[in-house]
């Protein structure tokens, strides 16, 4: 064998070698969707800063909950870093602190006025999602439901 033919041969080797090597990613950010949203069974119009919850979701709320009524107070589309933390400001008195776990989980805080009302661990695959939240005075309920984009 030549020389020129040993170079093409660890040329080749090398390039077999790379592509067989396990390549490093880097995990992705988790997109989600953050919805406050405030649920009444009272017939008299909302405060003009809230939004009727589309059909959809209303329904599957009143599946789950005795609510008449749901009101989209905020909506926050984010960012979660893989494996990190983010902190979601909601209204002015209500955030979510949610970190990303190991597998399909999250960790979610809600805080209510600086403290924390509920803390969840939850499974979280694209599509799905959860609720976290509290009562609030009159027999009304407002909590976050957050879906993973």
């Amino acid at each position: 064998m030549n020389g020129i033919q040993m170079g093409r041969i660890l040329f080749l080797g090398c390039l077999l070698t790379m592509a067989c090597a396990p390549v490093a990613t880097r995990a992705e950010d988790l997109k989600l969707e953050a919805r406050l949203i405030w649920g009444t069974n009272d017939d008299t119009p909302p405060p003009q800063e809230c939004k009727k919850l589309d059909d959809e979701t209303a329904k599957k709320l009143t599946n789950v909950f005795k609510w008449k009524h749901y009101y989209q107070i905020s909506k926050v589309l984010t960012n979660v870093p893989s494996r990190g933390t983010a902190r979601i400001q909601m209204s002015k008195v209500c955030e979510i602190e949610i970190t990303e776990l190991q597998g399909a989980k999250v960790e979610v805080s809600l805080f209510g006025k600086g403290k924390k009302v509920n803390k969840t661990v939850e499974n979280f695959s694209k599509g799905s999602f959860f609720t976290l939240g509290g009562d609030d005075k009159n027999d009304t309920a407002w909590f976050v439901l957050v879906t993973q984009l």
